[in-house]
């Protein structure tokens, strides 16, 4: 039942009986209509039922809720959010920083190729690079390429081989292919063999490579070549890359990159560092000027500093690149005529 509005139902009372109802209810008397049962009260309502609300006292209601606690309700509802987005934020955070651990841990497990804290220096530039076969948009160029995205693809009958001509004698420290079984799968090639010597139809096998999966660069075995003063260098003036097979007896084949390293005597390595030479010499001169101020037939003294003089270089630190600060750039350097 709807509850009739309040100004029909002074229409329908006469203006006692509205007198009367309106002294009552400041009494706490309920209205007629209720008594009679015409409408339910608030009490014996259901919960889905529609309730009598005064116009004058919700509006008076709406706006004071409005002035007090309406601002408060959506400052706690921002607040919640707020914490809610923080939380995630959080999360989010440690979930990157894991994720960047991970990645981290994976790329310690493949150490870091250093030529110049080993002493190297590249002398592919001295060398031209020929091919067996290749097909158009993947020959020497995209090889020699320092994208890994570049390639060289052979294409022709098996052994592919990949020739490197040097202008001049040179001592290989260090030979590099790059290789991705992942992007290339039959292309990749599981036996490599690695001859050298004075020219094409004067070479040598020296080793030969058997690979599984690879990925990334792989180093060619050139330690105990026999060549250099420690006979740990290839010393020729060709060399030649033959991949003998592929993976899955695929027939072309696919490199990605090639690098050839030799030693560089003006590197700032531990036994070549211009901080150990200066550190030296400063020493050298303070021990002269402590045998100026001794008398010459003073022996025990002298004797004396040249012993420390044993023992401070016995004890001599070999610094590393870097130290001090003062590395000599490659701008400052000589220049060298190859």
């Amino acid at each position: 039942m709807v509850r009739p509005g309040r100004q029909e139902r002074d229409r329908s009372l006469l203006p006692s009986e509205l007198a009367q109802s309106q002294a009552d209810s400041r009494h706490g008397v309920p209205p007629p209509w209720e008594e009679l049962g015409d409408v339910p009260s608030v009490a014996e309502e259901d919960v889905g039922s529609q309730i009598y609300v005064d116009p004058d006292a919700a509006a008076h209601d709406e706006a004071q809720g409005d002035g007090e606690g309406g601002d408060d309700g959506g400052y706690e509802d921002d607040r919640d959010v707020g914490v809610g987005g923080e939380v995630d934020e959080v999360e989010d955070d440690k979930g990157s920083e894991d994720e960047q651990e991970d990645e981290a841990g994976c790329n310690d497990d493949e150490p870091q190729f250093d030529p110049s804290a080993m002493g190297l220096k590249e002398i592919s530039n001295l060398a031209s690079f020929t091919v067996s076969s290749y097909k158009p948009g993947c020959g020497v160029k995209e090889l020699r390429d320092d994208d890994a995205n570049q390639f060289w693809q052979s294409d022709g009958p098996q052994p592919h081989r990949l020739n490197i001509h040097f202008i001049k004698r040179v001592e290989i420290r260090a030979l590099r292919l790059y290789l991705d079984y992942e992007l290339d799968e039959s292309y990749t090639p599981t036996k490599i063999q690695i001859t050298a010597g004075f020219g094409p139809n004067q070479t040598i096998p020296f080793t030969t490579m058997d690979l599984s999966m690879p990925k990334g660069w792989i180093d060619v075995p050139i330690a105990g070549a026999g060549g250099g003063a420690d006979g740990n260098s290839l010393c020729c003036w060709f060399v030649r890359v033959i991949v003998v097979e592929n993976h899955q007896n695929g027939k072309d084949t696919h490199i990605r990159g090639v690098k050839v390293y030799a030693l560089d005597d003006t590197a700032d390595t531990a036994e070549n560092n211009p901080v150990d030479d200066m550190v030296e010499a400063i020493d050298d001169y303070s021990e002269r000027m402590a045998e100026m101020d001794v008398h010459d037939h003073d022996e025990d003294t002298l004797k004396k500093i040249e012993e420390d003089k044993q023992r401070r270089k016995a004890k001599a630190k070999k610094y590393t690149p870097g130290d001090g600060g003062l590395s000599i750039p490659d701008f400052m350097r000589e220049p060298e005529i190859r």
